[in-house]
């Protein structure tokens, strides 16, 4: 439900389908269950410390950016990230915009005919330098047309946001405007006294590969890894879509039909693992029951044949003791007794991996005579061998006769995470 994507920029909406983009003239016409990604309208960004309680931090920062002249009008605030400093201190990452147009969002995806999740370009950022950045600083910048948004920050921390604008998007005005992103990195760098390490660009279909200069020789700058699309018949390198992509649908904006929908996705498959085990007990326990009836049944014809021996007047009547109406259906569970156990399946997975494999999920659902497996995991190491024993994983499944159905790589820059849909049947 949550794997499709809805991506609104510069005035345009996009539907995500595979790796197909498709402009489309509203959300409305984008058919099925999604998470949009929205640029929010007359919006600002920021990092702020606010002499406030945590609690009251998000209206400290509305009342601030209304005395600031920012807004002229009540404000909503959508917090990324806060953090308490001191007894009366906090510090907040954030997006703001007026609350008549954050209340239109809503309108717009309680209004939608399936379940849609919200959230901001600057929380996908955000959420980037979380998975990428696990001790020192790091800022992520994405340029899409004529804006450039820039997020520095690091695992539980962030220090700076801000979008920044160019007139339009020649050249020129593009060199002025990766100038102004780049005073501001330095400027935070400064104002912060942290130890700036990466530089990650992100781009869309827009904008070119170019990196930003800075006066810091020991940032490393690159593209962060992109993936192809197709929009209007052309392919697109695009990082923006992966950056999209590892963002946790939890931490979305939706009504709360939409958030109950998502709580049951979540532990529908533990419901399921429930019901099995639950299941297996009570075939074992029926099995057991029928099996103490047999024996009864052999002790009752070996007493009536004594009695006849003793000549004794005693009628036995033996009742039909058919042990139990749900024995056939215990009969066709054992008849897929060739199916693998749980065991069996993590003995498989485990012979296919190395120690750099972290298996996050494992989830087996049996059914009539096969089993689904659901698999998620990481693979610590850098891209080569991370692919190499990822492959080796796939080889080493299809030759213990699983198929696989459904497998995604995704690429990251200390690890990689896979996740992969597999069947085992009896043939």
């Amino acid at each position: 439900m949550v794997k499709r994507y809805a991506i609104e920029l510069d005035g345009h909406i996009y539907n995500l389908s595979g790796q197909n983009l498709a402009e489309k003239n509203r959300l409305q016409d984008i058919q099925g269950c999604r998470l949009l990604v929205t640029d929010f309208e007359n919006s600002i960004s920021r990092v702020m410390q606010v002499a406030s309680d945590i609690k009251y931090a998000q209206a400290m920062v509305a009342r601030t950016l209304q005395n600031e002249g920012e807004f002229d009008e009540p404000v909503s605030v959508i917090t990324h990230w806060k953090k308490k400093r001191g007894k009366k201190n906090s510090e907040i990452f954030f997006t703001a915009l007026p609350t008549r147009i954050y209340l239109q969002y809503l309108d717009r995806i309680e209004g939608h005919d399936d379940i849609v999740f919200m959230t901001g370009i600057f929380a996908v950022l955000g959420n980037l330098i979380q998975k990428i950045a696990p001790e020192d600083p790091v800022a992520v910048v994405f340029r899409h047309e004529r804006f450039a948004d820039l997020v520095i920050g690091k695992k539980n921390q962030f220090f700076f946001a801000t979008q920044c604008v160019a007139f339009d998007t020649q050249n020129k005005q593009i060199d002025t405007l990766w100038e102004t992103i780049s005073r501001e990195i330095e400027n935070a760098v400064r104002e912060n006294s942290i130890n700036l390490k990466q530089l990650v660009c992100l781009n869309w279909i827009d904008t070119a590969n170019d990196i930003p200069e800075t006066s810091f020789p020991e940032i490393t700058r690159y593209i962060f890894e992109s993936e192809p699309i197709t929009h209007e018949g052309k392919i697109f390198h695009v990082s923006f879509i992966r950056a999209v992509k590892l963002f946790p649908v939890f931490k979305a904006i939706t009504h709360e039909k939409g958030r109950l929908i998502y709580c049951a996705e979540k532990i529908s498959p533990f419901i399921i693992t429930f019901l099995i085990a639950a299941t297996i007990m009570f075939s074992f326990g029926a099995f057991s029951l029928r099996s103490k009836t047999k024996s009864l049944e052999k002790n009752i014809v070996s007493i009536e044949k004594r009695m006849q021996i003793l000549n004794r007047s005693v009628s036995f009547q033996i009742k039909d003791n058919n042990p139990l109406p749900t024995l056939e259906f215990i009969d066709s569970i054992f008849s897929s007794s060739n199916l693998p156990s749980y065991k069996d399946i993590v003995n498989d997975i485990s012979m296919g991996t190395s120690p750099a494999f972290t298996m996050e999920q494992l989830q087996a659902r049996y059914l009539d005579r096969q089993v689904k497996i659901s698999l998620k995991g990481v693979i610590h190491a850098d891209f080569d061998k991370a692919y190499k024993g990822y492959q080796n994983l796939l080889s080493s499944l299809l030759t213990n006769g699983y198929e696989i159905e459904h497998n995604i790589f995704m690429t990251q820059i200390h690890s990689s995470r896979f996740e992969l849909e597999l069947l085992w049947r009896i043939r």
